[in-house]
């Protein structure tokens, strides 16, 4: 009988797998379904005004005579794919990462899929959003056992939070005033609030020798476990600066909360294709 029971194992076993794989396909459609419908302007491009430069702190108005360079039209939509590392908790070990996300500029919003490896053959998918400003975060064991599925005004703060810090990733909407507005503090660091659908974050940008953001610099309700979320300074690291059709955005970003007055870094993305304004469908 050893031979039946072996038999029902490898059945079993590899019916698990299909159905994970089939989850897998479906978490994909269902991404890409939720980055199809951000709503985004109909309208064409918006072209860049001079006068929108002008009015910005002076370390902002130089990032973005840098960054932007000759492009007279605003970004709309943006596919972003990057690997690198990620931690769960502040004192696990790192696991590799892949993920892929789809920005919008008008309104301002995203939607992020990520896949952890825990073990090999084990993966954890996580999808974050700020659509019209409302976050949530759903995350899953193999596309298929759904671990937290996460809403409210605490997850709204913390998506549009990291929808700010990364709209670095196209910097033409730093120029949107209908969304972005500056305030300068110094030479060298200017405060970004962001509006979208009645909700509203600030962050502080730091920006380097090279006139290019190097930190941001916020408090975002970060989850602490058991349904709970606590306020924590947060801060943001970019660098590795290269040029993407004439814009010049960050292929590495580090975050990090501020625990007991020091930076515990829980992120380390490398970016690895970035696409503005693709025709046709994401």
């Amino acid at each position: 009988m050893w031979w039946l029971v072996f038999w029902i194992i490898v059945t079993a076993i590899g019916g698990a797998g299909t159905i994970a794989s089939l989850n897998s396909v479906r978490f994909a459609h269902r991404v890409a379904r939720e980055a199809e419908q951000m709503p985004a302007s109909p309208t064409g491009s918006a072209p860049i005004a001079s006068s929108q430069l002008s009015a910005l702190p002076l370390p902002v108005q130089r990032y973005l005579v840098k960054a932007i360079g000759e492009r007279r039209q605003a970004i709309r939509r943006v596919r972003l794919r990057h690997g690198g590392f990620f931690r769960p908790s502040l004192n696990g070990s790192w696991l590799p990462i892949r993920g892929e996300q789809y920005f919008t500029a008008d309104p301002p919003g995203f939607v992020w899929w990520g896949r952890v490896r825990m073990a090999p053959g084990v993966w954890i998918d996580a999808r974050d959003r700020s659509v019209n400003g409302a976050g949530n975060m759903l995350v899953t064991i193999e596309s298929t056992v759904t671990l937290a599925d996460s809403r409210g005004a605490e997850l709204d703060q913390g998506a549009l939070m990291r929808l700010l810090g990364e709209l670095v990733w196209f910097p033409t909407a730093f120029l949107d005033g209908r969304y972005v507005a500056w305030s300068g503090i110094d030479d060298t660091r200017a405060r970004a609030t962001l509006h979208v659908n009645g909700r509203s974050v600030s962050s502080d940008f730091e920006f380097g020798p090279d006139g290019l953001p190097a930190v941001f610099f916020a408090d975002r309700y970060r989850d602490v476990g058991g349904g709970k979320s606590v306020l924590t300074p947060y801060l943001g690291r970019t660098s590795d600066f290269r040029p993407v059709d004439g814009v010049l955005v960050p292929h590495r970003v580090v975050a990090a909360w501020i625990v007991e007055g020091r930076p515990v870094e829980y992120a380390n993305f490398e970016v690895r294709q970035l696409e503005f304004d693709r025709s046709g469908s994401w």
